[in-house]
């Protein structure tokens, strides 16, 4: 079933996708449409890329946080470095520093979004009692 939406896009968003499909509407729909098989795949790819408590950690810097459309896949890398240096979780999540970090670093923009709208969809949701479950889909 097709859902009737009306979003309101940015300047930024208008051009591309002016310059790129035969007008908005058609380019508006192939992007919201294209996305949660891109989001998926690239899911997929990063299954096994981070151990339990690598994931742990970033969804615990994730808590609260607020993504911008403007920033994607520039919030984590910052998160987790502040989390780390001034909250003590690689302690807490027994990770090293340098291998957390080094494997965000890996990782290119988009992945990273990602992983961004990945550890902020388990904060949306209303039950928290599974994160076990949730890390061990995308865990080493």
């Amino acid at each position: 079933m097709m859902q009737k939406i009306g979003p309101i896009i940015s300047d930024k968003a208008e051009k591309f996708i002016r310059e790129h499909f035969s007008n908005l509407n058609a380019g508006a729909v192939y992007v919201l449409d294209a996305f949660p098989d891109l989001y998926a795949r690239t899911l997929h790819d990063l299954k096994g890329k981070f151990s339990r408590g690598e994931l742990m950690l970033i969804l615990d810097v994730t808590n609260g946080l607020a993504l911008n459309p403007g920033l994607a896949g520039q919030h984590l890398l910052v998160q987790v470095s502040d989390g780390i240096e001034l909250d003590g979780l690689d302690k807490k999540w027994k990770v090293t520093k340098k291998n957390v970090t080094s494997n965000l670093q890996s990782l290119n923009t988009f992945q990273i979004a990602c992983l961004e709208i990945w550890a902020g969809a388990f904060w949306e949701k209303e039950d928290h009692g599974n994160i076990e479950e949730y890390v061990k889909r995308l865990a080493k």
